[in-house]
């Protein structure tokens, strides 16, 4: 399975790449998206199940190194034989 990635989670995550003071926090990114392509089936990738307005079902992973003390989360989808990453940020976040 390979990562695609929405405009916004792609932009949001360029942005943290960029700020070397944020590489730990990016790595803990990473090692999420690597257990949801890698391993999408079990219970880690698909932590807590989400309903879109649209009545898709879209599955939550928190990011386990916090962001200024903020947990965040990545929202991610199967698409076919890939993992669609719509969202990374916080928690409080609005479908």
């Amino acid at each position: 399975m390979e990562p695609l990635f929405s405009p916004d989670a792609e932009r949001i995550l360029n942005e943290l790449e960029k700020d070397p003071e944020n590489d730990r926090f990016v790595d803990g990114i990473w090692d999420v998206i690597d257990l949801i392509t890698e391993e999408p089936m079990p219970a880690p990738a698909r932590r807590r199940a989400l309903r879109s307005a649209r009545g898709h079902s879209i599955w939550l992973v928190p990011i386990p190194v916090r962001k200024d003390d903020n947990l965040w989360v990545i929202l991610w989808q199967p698409r076919g034989e890939d993992a669609l990453i719509a969202y990374i940020g916080p928690e409080d976040f609005r479908l």
